[in-house]
């Protein structure tokens, strides 16, 4: 699952990629930075403190932020064509005063990225559907289907609305890999000081969020326990990261499942009511090729039970095909021969 992060200049990127990631700051100009945002998960901490495994590995989103030095039209355009790339934008909206001491405007902000979003939408979509009118010309066959989700896209934008509001266009998987930025998922990020969770409402059609950013970035620098306790101080019962982590998932319905052993306990991501072979893929193509049967239990049967033998005993460690469809908290092993 990859994410970008944009936002208009000064709105507070960088310090939101740090705290989400822990990354340190940058030391220098750089064109992309990428980290990862890790998925806290209590049902993957208790089977590691089961299993013991050598190696722990937690499930992450990606996270990219284009540079944020230079002319802010340049930032923009760089954010932009980098966020084509991703699954999910993440919309900072500042939501303080800036060091000029302007008042902050996160509707205004809200509605100015979303009128880009839609413009650069626009012309990449006038450019293709010009291109097939040529291919046309010339005798070429075009796809009608490809060309009618386009003609109907681009009266949907001439009209200013994003795409995203429209699921048979920014669900089409002929219009996939155009990239269209009005199409993704959206989440609305407001960037908040230190001493506030105002949520103000926005006029976009986005999944709000609000975060201290700059706070929780110093949080991610101090140990678990000065963090608890800084955090307490400020009455932050929740950190932002988790939020925006949980919002990803329920906005691109996903689920994790687990594979467990001494050699590792892992966590792994999966779009939900996908099946067993898709799963295997994700971990292996390897796996999947060769996919024989899942063998399967679900945590919340598995920590009754106590381990797998138990849950044997039970009837509830089951074999499941290919079409078996994978549940949020499985724990699978996969059979296969390759």
């Amino acid at each position: 699952m990859k994410a970008a992060i944009i936002g208009a200049f000064g709105c507070g990127r960088e310090t939101i990629f740090r705290a989400l990631t822990g990354s340190p700051p940058s030391p220098a100009r750089q064109d992309l930075r990428q980290g990862e945002a890790i998925v806290s998960d209590s049902r993957l901490d208790w089977l590691g403190s089961i299993f013991q495994p050598k190696k722990f590995t937690p499930a992450k989103i990606d996270l990219s932020l284009s540079k944020t030095l230079g002319e802010p039209e340049e930032v923009l355009k760089n954010a932009l064509e980098n966020a084509r790339l991703a699954d999910v934008l993440i919309l900072v909206l500042r939501n303080f005063v800036d060091l000029k001491g302007a008042s902050p405007d996160p509707a205004k902000e809200a509605l100015d990225m979303e009128s880009r979003l839609i413009v650069a939408d626009f012309l990449t979509v006038s450019k293709r559907l010009e291109k097939l009118a040529e291919e046309k010309k010339k005798g070429k066959k075009t796809d009608p289907e490809e060309q009618a989700l386009l003609e109907e896209a681009l009266t949907y934008l001439d009209n200013s609305k994003a795409l995203r509001e429209l699921p048979k266009i920014s669900k089409a998987p002929k219009l996939r890999g155009f990239g269209l930025l009005s199409a993704k998922t959206c989440l609305a990020l407001i960037n908040n000081p230190d001493d506030s969770d105002n949520h103000p409402p926005l006029p976009i059609k986005a999944l709000p969020l609000a975060m201290r950013a700059r706070l929780e970035d110093e949080l991610s620098r101090l140990s678990a326990h000065e963090a608890a306790e800084f955090a307490a101080d400020y009455g932050l019962k929740e950190l932002g990261r988790d939020k925006v982590i949980r919002a990803v998932y329920q906005a691109m319905d996903l689920i994790s499942f687990f594979t467990v052993g001494e050699d590792e306990c892992r966590a792994w991501t999966l779009e939900r009511s996908q099946e067993a072979y898709a799963a295997a893929g994700v971990i292996h193509s390897d796996i999947q090729k060769g996919f024989i049967r899942a063998e399967v239990v679900a945590f919340s049967d598995f920590k009754d039970c106590g381990g797998f033998n138990e849950a044997k005993k039970r009837g509830l460690f089951r074999l499941e095909g290919k079409n078996y469809q994978v549940k949020d908290g499985d724990i699978a092993h996969f059979r296969f021969n390759v």
